[in-house]
């Protein structure tokens, strides 16, 4: 670990050198500052907050062009080296997440949106495989709408959770 020293009047340049681990030209370069949520280094600059990447493409080759990203070829967010680092667009961005196997799909619980559990689904499907239920009258009981349970009931939501 580094020691933090207060860098005053330090370029941008020596600032990123003292704030990455460099050990070799084809390595990542590792990020030592201070990080976001996401493990992407952050650099104060003119009194803004950019990501450490972009800062480290940005002095490599000068400013990234209007909607452009700085996408990383390694996947490593805290890394800096400019040769694993590129521009595209936020569509190229994503393009390459979904080539490497980077992009999670969420299913069932586990999806952001979720609103029921597996076993509130299973319960869901064993009732109206018994009973034909009312769509209504189960969407007001789980607290979701009946497009939520006429969806589930055709297997379009939650596909992978079966009754028990």
């Amino acid at each position: 670990m580094k020691k933090r020293t207060y860098l005053k009047g330090a370029t941008p340049a020596e600032r990123m050198a003292f704030y990455t681990d460099r050990p070799d030209p084809d390595s990542c370069w590792l990020w030592t500052g201070a990080v976001n949520n996401a493990g992407y280094g952050k650099f104060q600059l003119d009194g803004r907050t950019l990501g450490a990447h972009k800062v480290a493409w940005q002095l490599a080759n000068g400013p990234v062009p209007d909607g452009m990203l700085v996408c990383h070829r390694c996947d490593n967010p805290p890394c800096c080296n400019p040769a694993h680092l590129f521009l595209g667009t936020a569509a190229d961005n994503t393009q390459d997440m979904h080539q490497k196997g980077r992009y999670p799909v969420r299913r069932g619980m586990a999806h952001h949106g979720a609103k029921l559990t597996d076993g509130q689904v299973a319960d869901i499907r064993q009732r109206l495989a018994a009973t034909s239920a009312p769509y209504s009258l189960l969407a007001a009981e789980f607290g979701v709408g009946k497009s939520t349970i006429w969806r589930i009931a055709r297997r379009l939501n939650w596909k992978e959770t079966t009754t028990s």
